[in-house]
C-alpha cells in the first residue's frame, strides 16, 4: 500500500529547522567497541543539531566501556554511555536507552545497530516525515547491504516459511521516487520512533530478548491505531546477521524459532499458525536436505520446544550457542 492522503510528504528543510524535535539515537554495544565508535562518529557527523547519542554497553566484560570512555572523554555532552554489568539482551538494553532518552527530554528515538553506516544528512528526512503525519509511530529508510542490494524496505508477516518477509531483500533497492509505503513492522537496524507511541505500548517486550521484538512491536503499535512507514528516499548500509553468525547459525535458529512461537501466542491467526505447523514443524526434517548444519537444525527444534513450552528466553540459552560470538548490539 503506497502512501497518498495522510502519508508523509517531503517538507522544505527550512520548515524542519524551525521546529526541530529532540532525537535520541540509541546504540547497543556487545564486544564490538570498534564498530560502536565508528557508528557514533557517523552520528556526530550527520549534521542534526538536536541529537543526543546514548550508547548502552551491554555487559561485554571485555573493556569496551573503558575503550569508549577513553575515545570520547567528556568533550561531547551529547554522548551518554550507560554501562551495565550483565547483558540485558537487545530488548532490555534498548529499553534502558529509551528511559534515558525520555530523561533527556527527547521526542523521538532512533534505534540504530552498530553494524550500520549512516551518511551525513540521513536523519533530517526521517524526522521530517515523522513530524509531517501525526498518525505515524515510526519511519524507516531503505536498508541496503554493502554490495548495494536491498536488505529491507519494511517488513511483513505472511503465511510462508519463517513467516517474516523483508520487502525487497536481495533485489536492487526501489527508486528514491517510489512510495512511501505503509508496512507491518520496521526492522530495528535503523528506525525512528515517536517516543510517546513507544511509551503507550510499553516499549520493547523484554521476553523476546532479541529477534522478533521489532515484529511484535509493530503489531502492538498497529493494534493501537498507529502506522509505520518505509521511506525509499533515504538509505543506510547494514551488514546483516552480525549478531548471530548468519541466518543458519545455531543461535539465530534457536532465537527465531522460540520467538516465532512467542509472537504467534499473542498475535497469531489460524492461517499463520497453520503455516507455522506446516513449514517450521512438519517440514523441519527437510532442513537437512537444504544444507542446514545439524547443529543449527537441532537448535531450531530446541527453540520450538522452548517457545511451545512458554518459557522466556534467558542469557543462559543464548550463551549455550554463542559463548564466543560478538554482535552489532543484539548478542547476549
Amino acid at each position: 500500500m503506497t502512501g497518498d492522503a495522510g502519508a508523509p510528504s517531503r517538507l522544505s528543510s527550512a520548515s524542519v529547522s524551525e521546529n526541530t524535535p529532540r532525537v535520541a539515537a540509541i546504540v547497543l554495544n556487545f564486544r564490538l567497541a570498534g564498530a560502536t565508535l565508528r557508528v557514533v562518529e557517523d552520528l556526530r557527523a550527520c549534521g542534526f543539531d538536536a541529537l543526543d547519542i546514548i550508547v548502552v554497553e551491554n555487559g561485554s566484560g571485555d573493556g569496551s566501556a573503558e575503550r569508549m570512555r577513553a575515545a570520547w572523554g567528556a568533550d561531547d555532552p551529547r554522548i551518554e554511555l550507560l554501562a551495565v554489568d550483565e547483558n540485558l539482551g537487545y530488548c532490555g538494553g534498548v529499553n534502558l536507552g529509551l528511559a534515558e532518552a525520555r530523561r533527556r527530554g527527547a521526542e523521538h528515538a532512533l534505534l540504530l545497530n552498530n553494524d550500520c553506516r549512516v551518511p551525513p544528512g540521513f536523519l533530517d528526512p526521517l524526522v521530517e516525515a515523522l513530524d509531517a503525519d501525526n498518525s505515524l509511530a515510526a519511519v524507516g529508510p531503505t536498508v541496503i547491504t554493502p554490495d548495494g542490494r536491498a536488505w529491507c524496505e519494511g517488513g511483513f508477516v505472511r503465511a510462508r516459511p519463517n513467516l517474516v518477509v523483508l520487502r525487497g531483500q536481495g533485489r536492487p533497492p526501489a527508486p528514491v521516487t517510489h512510495g512511501p509505503e505503509i508496512c507491518e513492522f520496521l526492522p530495528g537496524a535503523c528506525v525512528l520512533y515517536r517516543l510517546a507511541d513507544l511509551a503507550a505500548v510499553g516499549d520493547l517486550d523484554e521476553d523476546y530478548f532479541m529477534y522478533w521484538e521489532d515484529v511484535d512491536l509493530g503489531a502492538r503499535l498497529r493494534a493501537a491505531g498507529r502506522r509505520l512507514v518505509w521511506l525509499p528516499w533515504q538509505r543506510v548500509v547494514h551488514e546483516p546477521s552480525g549478531s548471530s553468525g548468519g541466518g543458519r547459525s545455531p543461535l539465530r535458529k534457536f532465537m527465531s524459532a522460540a520467538n516465532t512461537v512467542r509472537y504467534l501466542r499473542t498475535h497469531g491467526t489460524p492461517r499463520l499458525w497453520a503455516a507455522f505447523w506446516c513449514f517450521d514443524v512438519l517440514l523441519w526434517p527437510l532442513s537437512f536436505l537444504s544444507g542446514t548444519p545439524w547443529r543449527a537444525a537441532a537448535a531450531k527444534i530446541r527453540g520450538l520446544a522452548v517457545g511451545l513450552g512458554g518459557r522466556p528466553i534467558d542469557r543462559a540459552d543464548v550463551e549455550h550457542y554463542a559463548r564466543s560470538r560478538v554482535s552489532g548490539g543484539r548478542t547476549a
